[in-house]
């Protein structure tokens, strides 16, 4: 368990030291980048749903209520990695990308019945893009070559706590961090070969709250639960250090740390999940309203965001000489995400079908989880750009039982 929480930490710092690079999406140029609303988890496999689920064999960072049902006097190191292939196709050219790397290290525990607890890092926005084009010079006919990079993202760093009421209900909430840097770097190139590097870095950071419910019942031979969040609006901290240098590298001119803030809209949740020993069915919806802070731009408004999840899961527990264990868990799913962004009056959109399976280890306490996701955002009407993408979630989810009760003699 050292060699494991040693492994969790390295992969934590690798993280937050590295920014995502290879998935060149326009859609991540603006605000804080792509922004990634759902877990990374073991329900990846059923539309990544999370507002009704719990943490029993996976760490469910989206509703801190969740940890509530952590069971007692265990601990769990979990590690999510992503792989990502996407096709790009606008009116006139195709073009692939990829990437791989690691989405999330947590590790969550439970001290007494009824209460757990969790923290780790994972990253919640990126931006990789890279766009060219031309543009005149102010007050003549001569026309500048223009390439602009975009490259960073945030990561949140996560402390959240669940606790079970009774029988039915769990209250949850969850102290995040959020901080890292978008970049923006164009370079700008005349008929003379004279080349200007325009490098503009703002650092965002802030501390963001995130509360949660979950409340269980039973009707007949189906257990449910309802679960819902709000995370409030938040101002984020926001740092822009800007220079202008020529293509040796040298300062032309300088604007260091102009401080400003940037509004975060508030984000909501609800959903409902019903469940028995082999079936488990969920629906969920994630919504955020960015009309509220009014933030736009050349060519881009922005409006209320929803990501929407169904999913299903099957699983037939074995029957052993020491009682029922945990069987191969396969699951199914659905997502679809109405983006916040509208480009010259086209909201992006995003669908995609999902399937997983979850398989346990000999002593049940491992769990590993491989989820593969099919879908495509936008379409290849001007100015969006369609993107088809395979990607692929591997959730390794290792657990221990920790030493309670003080020192027992025979």
């Amino acid at each position: 368990m050292k060699q494991l929480c040693l492994f969790i930490f390295t992969a934590l710092v690798a993280t937050a030291a590295t920014g995502q690079k290879g998935i060149n999406s326009m859609y991540s140029a603006y605000g804080i980048g792509d922004v990634q609303l759902r877990d990374y988890n073991g329900y990846n496999g059923m539309g990544s749903l999370g507002a009704a689920m719990p943490s029993v064999i996976t760490l469910n960072e989206l509703n801190p209520a969740s940890y509530g049902s952590l069971p007692v006097s265990r601990l769990i190191l979990e590690l999510s990695f992503t792989g990502k292939s996407v096709t790009y196709t606008n009116e006139t050219q195709r073009f692939n990308a990829g990437d791989f790397g690691i989405k999330k290290g947590a590790i969550g525990f439970s001290l007494f019945k009824n209460w757990g607890t969790s923290f780790g890092l994972r990253r919640y926005s990126s931006v990789d893009y890279m766009t060219s084009g031309t543009r005149y010079l102010i007050g003549t006919d001569s026309k500048l070559t223009s390439v602009i990079d975009g490259t960073g993202g945030l990561n949140q760093y996560f402390f959240s706590n669940g606790v079970r009421i009774k029988k039915h209900l769990n209250l949850g909430a969850s102290i995040t961090y959020l901080s890292g840097s978008v970049n923006r770097l164009e370079t700008v190139s005349t008929n003379d070969a004279t080349t200007l590097k325009v490098d503009k870095n703002t650092y965002y950071g802030q501390f963001v709250f995130n509360t949660g419910a979950q409340y269980q019942f039973k009707t007949g031979k189906w257990n449910w639960i309802a679960g819902a969040t709000y995370q409030p609006q938040r101002t984020l901290n926001k740092t822009e250090d800007n220079s202008v240098k020529d293509a040796s590298g040298n300062i032309l001119v300088q604007d260091k740390s102009v401080n400003s803030t940037f509004k975060y809209p508030a984000i909501w949740s609800g959903g409902l999940t019903m469940y028995n020993d082999t079936w488990r069915v969920g629906v969920d919806y994630i919504g955020q309203d960015w009309s509220q802070v009014k933030y736009s731009g050349d060519g881009f408004r922005t409006t209320t965001a929803g990501n929407l999840a169904v999913g299903l899961s099957h699983s037939k527990p074995k029957r052993t000489m020491w009682g029922y264990v945990d069987g191969p868990t396969w699951s199914v799913g659905f997502n679809m995400d109405r983006s916040y962004l509208i480009l010259d009056g086209n909201q992006v959109t995003a669908y995609a079908g999902t399937v997983g399976v979850t398989l346990p280890s000999a002593n049940r306490f491992y769990h590993y989880n491989a989820a593969l996701k099919i879908g495509q955002r936008g379409s290849k009407v001007y100015p969006l750009v369609k993107e088809s993408f395979v990607e692929l979630n591997l959730n390794f989810n290792l657990a221990t039982i920790m030493f309670v009760g003080g020192r027992k003699y025979d």
